[in-house]
């Protein structure tokens, strides 16, 4: 009975050897970024740790993860410290300590520049973002009907994980916009709440004035009522994907549904994410009697109620120019 006991705790100590000697950090262990992708399963995590040289097995990462019914590791980026054991790994790993990053989206940021500063920031690569912005399916499951996600990303400051999923990404983006636009059956004077986004980012793209945002709007409405082009620049813009210099006539012909010199009515989509008050003084505009504005050089603009008065303006402001 005795050599039985000792050959018990013999083997018992055994055991223990080799499951703090599994558990503990390879030697010449780095810190490390580490990623899981998603999709990835407990497997290819493991395999990764491993090449990364981040555990010393494969088999005891996962043993551990089944054994304590943590199958979910979160994806995203992690930062892992020489030292770290495996269980250490793992509890990171299924917490979802994720590293993050701060960024700001400004209000009047079209898709593809949304796209390249969440780049920059490592949040998610920029073509990944523009496929799922445009996919859908994936629209659909949010709620999107439209062709793409374009104006529907509410511009704020955000804290997202670095090596997100973009559609991760564009789902929060939505739900601040859709919480910002409330659930109402319409807006505006009778308008849909893609009608509303649409002029709205219109509005976001023209105004360089605070005060001037709702009297912008009350000028499309009031051309929209009368069936007249919103002969609207930024537009034209949207159409050739030319966001900054100066428009040629040559884009002026653009032959494109978003050329709204060209095109009555407002364009298909939005054409940036607008911000909370334009989107307001697109649903609240100013009620004036005024069909034109031009810049007048200095961020505002004159507005004119007649096309003679508006001739003379863009004279008087552009010649200047």
């Amino acid at each position: 009975m005795k050599k039985l006991f000792i050959a018990g705790a013999l083997l018992l100590l055994g055991m223990t050897g080799v499951l703090l000697y599994l558990n503990a950090p390879p030697q010449g262990m780095r810190a490390t970024s580490f990623t899981i992708e998603y999709g990835e399963t407990a497997g290819t995590v493991a395999r990764n740790l491993k090449k990364n040289g981040l555990v010393r097995s494969r088999e005891f990462f996962l043993l551990a993860s089944y054994a304590g019914g943590q199958h979910s590791l979160r994806t995203g980026r992690y930062r892992i410290f020489p030292g770290t054991t495996t269980l250490e790994i793992l509890r990171k790993l299924t917490r979802g300590d994720v590293l993050t990053r701060k960024i700001t989206i400004p209000e009047g940021f079209n898709l593809y520049q949304i796209a390249d500063r969440l780049d920059a920031a490592d949040v998610c690569d920029s073509d990944a973002f523009l496929v799922s912005a445009s996919d859908t399916a994936f629209l659909k499951t949010l709620g999107i009907t439209r062709q793409s996600a374009e104006g529907y990303l509410f511009p704020d400051t955000y804290r997202f994980p670095e090596a997100s999923d973009p559609r991760d990404v564009i789902g929060v983006m939505y739900r601040k916009m859709m919480r910002v636009l409330g659930n109402r059956p319409a807006y505006g004077p009778g308008m849909t709440a893609h009608e509303i986004l649409t002029l709205a980012s219109l509005v976001e793209k023209e105004a360089k004035v605070y005060n001037e945002r709702e009297i912008i709007s009350s000028v499309f409405h009031n051309r929209l009522r009368r069936g007249m082009k919103l002969d609207c620049d930024p537009t034209v813009r949207y159409a050739v994907k030319k966001f900054i210099g100066p428009i040629t006539v040559s884009d002026l012909k653009s032959d494109s549904p978003y050329n709204t010199y060209r095109r009555a009515g407002l364009p298909p989509t939005p054409i940036c994410s607008p911000g909370r008050e334009s989107i307001l003084a697109a649903m609240y505009p100013k009620k004036t009697s005024f069909l034109y504005f031009v810049a007048k050089n200095d961020g505002s603009h004159y507005f004119s109620k007649t096309l003679k008065e508006h001739n003379e303006a863009v004279q008087r402001y552009q010649r200047r120019k």
